[in-house]
């Protein structure tokens, strides 16, 4: 009875593991052989998973729990190329050439993804409009400013800014129309902030309790309960979390001094090239500043490959919850890394997203932290 119980058990598990599982088998033309792909989670970068292009084919397969957006991207002959999906466990068929990315990639196989596509039909030729503007633009803002170049870039930024608005408009009515979907759930989270409390309020009421059990039902439903995001001028919210020892931190505890925090996550580029910012400033400042690294993972052994790698010498917390985390949803946290900036009286006076360096390499995290706390004048 026991072993059959046992066979039972394992036949289950093989068979929930098989149900969880993605499988992409993409057909890819214009490109070289042996060219590498990547799967990433569209929202932190993460790799989730990567494959070569063997004669013009090439497959991955992997777990997935749950409907998310993700993207396959790779780089040739100094392009990045990409195309956005939104599978579950899912068995995804690619077909593109190289010039098809990223808007006529053919993708079948997922439902979600089929609605997605009505999403992307309707605004792709607004995003092409849109990229060739940029590609005018962009160049323009690193040269110096004159009348002469204002006078090309201000049209073109207010024909971006019409496109943008339209595109924005068309989302809107496709969330409002599919919103007991994947698709149109995706689409609110990544706009969550745009809209007025009693309008969301109104969506988040018209959501079948079943998609609400979904990825970004999740997150939407967190978003809601966390209330007001917090922004610049505000004062801090409080929080305790441990580390991976256990030890619990306290952010009201360091109150007095100002306090940096850094939502990170291990397998983010721009958060493992921003650590080194963040030495500079806890050597630099070891009185006047405190770090706090707050990892928006889910597996305390991948937050500990974070940790070996960078040796923090400030507290590194998490609550384990990942992008569900209510303290992430509170400070705003869309994407890693994200650093808030709070002064000593508990005055959120800074709150960035993202690294960069200058054109000598120094990184831009510890020069906007240096400006803004000298510009902080203290209450009395």
């Amino acid at each position: 009875m026991k072993k059959l119980i046992a066979m039972l058990l394992l036949t289950y598990c093989f068979m929930l593991s098989k149900a969880q599982q993605y499988q992409i088998n993409a057909t890819l033309t214009g490109f070289e052989n042996k060219t590498k792909f990547y799967l990433k989670d569209i929202n932190t970068d993460k790799k989730i998973d990567s494959a070569v292009l063997i004669d013009g084919k090439l497959s991955m397969k992997g777990k997935i729990s749950q409907v998310k957006a993700l993207w396959l991207c790779g780089y040739y002959k100094n392009q990045f190329y990409f195309t956005n999906l939104l599978i579950g466990a899912d068995q995804v068929t690619i077909k593109a050439d190289a010039k098809d990315f990223p808007w006529y990639v053919s993708i079948t196989g997922s439902k979600s993804q089929d609605k997605a596509n009505i999403l992307n039909n309707q605004v792709k030729q607004l995003w092409q409009e849109r990229d060739s503007l940029i590609k005018i633009v962009f160049p323009l803002t690193l040269v110096k400013q004159s009348d002469s170049i204002r006078k090309i870039t201000k049209p073109l930024i207010k024909q971006i800014q019409k496109l943008d608005s339209a595109r924005e408009a068309i989302t809107e009515k496709f969330i409002s129309a599919n919103l007991n979907s994947d698709a149109a759930l995706q689409q609110l989270y990544s706009r969550k902030n745009s809209y007025k409390k009693e309008d969301f309020n109104e969506l988040m009421n018209k959501i079948n309790p079943i998609y609400k059990n979904t990825f970004y039902g999740k997150l939407l439903v967190n978003y809601q309960k966390v209330g007001d995001i917090l922004k610049k001028g505000d004062q801090f919210y409080d929080f305790s979390a441990a580390d991976l020892k256990g030890k619990k931190y306290t952010l009201s505890d360091f109150k007095g001094k100002y306090i940096l925090l850094d939502f990170t996550e291990t397998y983010c580029a721009p958060c493992i090239e921003a650590s080194g910012d963040l030495a500079i400033l806890a050597k630099k400042y070891p009185e006047e500043l405190q770090i706090v690294s707050f990892y928006g993972e889910t597996d305390p052994k991948i937050m500990q490959i974070g940790l070996d790698r960078d040796r923090p010498l400030w507290p590194s917390i998490w609550d384990g919850k990942g992008h569900l985390s209510e303290i992430s949803l509170k400070y705003g946290v869309t994407g890693f890394p994200t650093f808030v900036l709070i002064a000593p009286d508990g005055e959120i006076i800074s709150h960035t997203s993202g690294f960069g360096r200058d054109d000598n390499g120094k990184g831009d995290l510890a020069t906007n932290i240096e400006f803004m706390m000298k510009s902080k004048t203290p209450k009395n």
